[in-house]
């Protein structure tokens, strides 16, 4: 990623359109996004497909953008689409992370038909996207943990902050704290309140946050708010804004430019 001193990262960004009904078919291409993300001051992302799963299209338009912000990619896990296992070795040098939704899945992280994936960001350097929500039985922060304690070279990165409320969010940090989870990271994309960003910065200290929107179902300038809010020194908005993405993504791997 570029030493830009006013470098700004999302970490979480869709691109395509939604299948789920909640989401009433909202979506957005590249360009739309790029549009978004720009106008917002940021100048690199990392983008991955809708629940549609579209690696293939999504990475296509990765490649062909031209222009800000850089774009890294990452892959959209679903552990019964047969193609995803070649698709991940023949654009290995491509792929930055790979995002896990268990919820969209319907199926826990623990589950033995994420193993191989684990296994092959284990084996290639990739961090993983976990969506940590409120369905715990399935999509719980307790399951990713658990998994990251399984998988301690990975470098894990909790969507949400762990499950997008107060007392979930409290509950992932004073864990992550608690068991000396060295290789997990939480995202903020969708956390609305400046003060629970806020109690986990007390807790877990700026190198374990890492910006995120959410966008194509949010808007970036909503989630900067948060982060302005915070009154947070150069050094602490910098770890959060950039620094820590830098040094989470492999670095070899998916700038568009």
């Amino acid at each position: 990623m570029p030493a830009d001193p006013f470098f700004k990262f999302d970490a979480h960004v869709h691109v395509g359109y939604w299948k789920t009904a909640d989401f009433g078919g909202h979506g957005s291409g590249l360009r739309e996004v790029a549009g978004v993300l720009s106008g917002a001051g940021i100048t690199g992302a990392l983008v991955m497909p809708t629940d549609s799963g579209d690696n293939i299209g999504t990475l296509a338009s990765v490649e062909e953008f031209a222009g800000t912000p850089a774009f890294y990619f990452a892959a959209w896990i679903d552990p019964l689409d047969q193609s995803l296992p070649r698709f991940l070795e023949s654009r290995g040098d491509r792929i930055s992370a790979l995002k896990f939704h268990p919820s969209f899945s319907r199926l826990p992280l623990t589950d033995k038909s994420f193993k191989p994936f684990l296994l092959h960001a284990s084996n290639h350097n990739l961090p993983c996207i976990v969506h940590c929500g409120r369905w715990q039985e399935v999509a719980g922060w307790p399951i990713a943990l658990s998994v990251a304690e399984a998988y301690p070279t990975i470098k894990f990165l909790l969507a949400h902050m762990g499950g997008d409320s107060p007392a979930l969010v409290a509950g992932a940090t004073a864990a992550i704290r608690d068991r000396s989870l060295a290789n997990v990271y939480l995202g903020t994309e969708s956390i609305r309140e400046y003060w629970v960003v806020a109690r986990a910065l007390d807790v877990l200290g700026c190198d374990r946050l890492v910006f995120g929107s959410d966008h194509n179902l949010n808007h970036p300038g909503s989630f900067l708010a948060v982060i302005d809010a915070l009154g947070l020194t150069k050094d602490e908005r910098n770890s959060i804004l950039g620094d820590n993405a830098r040094r989470i993504l492999a670095p070899e791997a998916g700038l568009n430019a």
